[in-house]
Order: C-alpha cells, then sequence, then structure tokens
C-alpha cells in the first residue's frame, strides 16, 4: 500500500510502501491483537468526533447529541477524504478577518503569478 505525508513546512508529499493487511485476522496476526483493537479505538473515536462536530456545526443541543451519539455506530462510510479546496473552505469561518484580509492578497498574488504545482513562493 502506498502511503503518503507532508508537512506544513514541507508541502510535497512523499511516499512509501508499506504492507497492511486487508482482515483483522491478518492485521491480528502481523501487528498483535492489542495494537490492533488501539489502532480501532483510535480510529472510532476520530470518526466520533466527526460526527459530534457535523451536529456541533448545525448548533444541535448537547441532549439531542447525546442521542444521536447513543445510536452511532461506525461504518465505512465514516472515513471522507476531503478535496484540499473542501478543506481550505471549511476553515474560512474560524480565521479573524485580518487573516482573511491576508489571505485574500496572498491569493489575489499568486492569481497575478501562476506558479507551478507545489511550488511555494519565496519568503
Amino acid at each position: 500500500m502506498k502511503i503518503s505525508a507532508k508537512t506544513k513546512e514541507k508541502p510535497d508529499p512523499i511516499t512509501v510502501e508499506y504492507d497492511i493487511p486487508n482482515t483483522l485476522t491478518d492485521l491480528s496476526k502481523v501487528f498483535g491483537e492489542e495494537v490492533v483493537a488501539k489502532a480501532a479505538q483510535g480510529a472510532i473515536v476520530i470518526s466520533l468526533q466527526a460526527f459530534m462536530r457535523r451536529h456541533i456545526d448545525k448548533n444541535t443541543p448537547l441532549p439531542d447529541i447525546q442521542k444521536e451519539v447513543n445510536s452511532w455506530k461506525p461504518d465505512v462510510r465514516s472515513v471522507t477524504r476531503q478535496t484540499a479546496f473542501e478543506k481550505a473552505t471549511s476553515s474560512l469561518d474560524k480565521l479573524t478577518p485580518e487573516e482573511r484580509t491576508a489571505l485574500l492578497s496572498r491569493l489575489q498574488a499568486m492569481n497575478k503569478s501562476p506558479q507551478q504545482p507545489h511550488q511555494q513562493a519565496a519568503r
């Protein structure tokens, strides 16, 4: 399986090959039951937090969120990938007015001097 990673400081991703088994039995054989259980717990917590955040964004009252959580079950659809555009736009409302102004200026400057993909402007 190809696994990619990048950081804010180094936005060009690197990719490595790593063998991750597809079945619970094979995962347990390779990594051990305790590791697989802890990894599953961590993934379930992250999925549940995402589920809760969607309700928080809708201003759902806490007692109603708790009712929804009581009937929530993780599924394969819980893991969704966002495009870079979706990630960027979902964070805009969290920016201060000053940060939005700075971002807009930066975006406008990028449109005036197009760059190659994954290339950062000199700072």
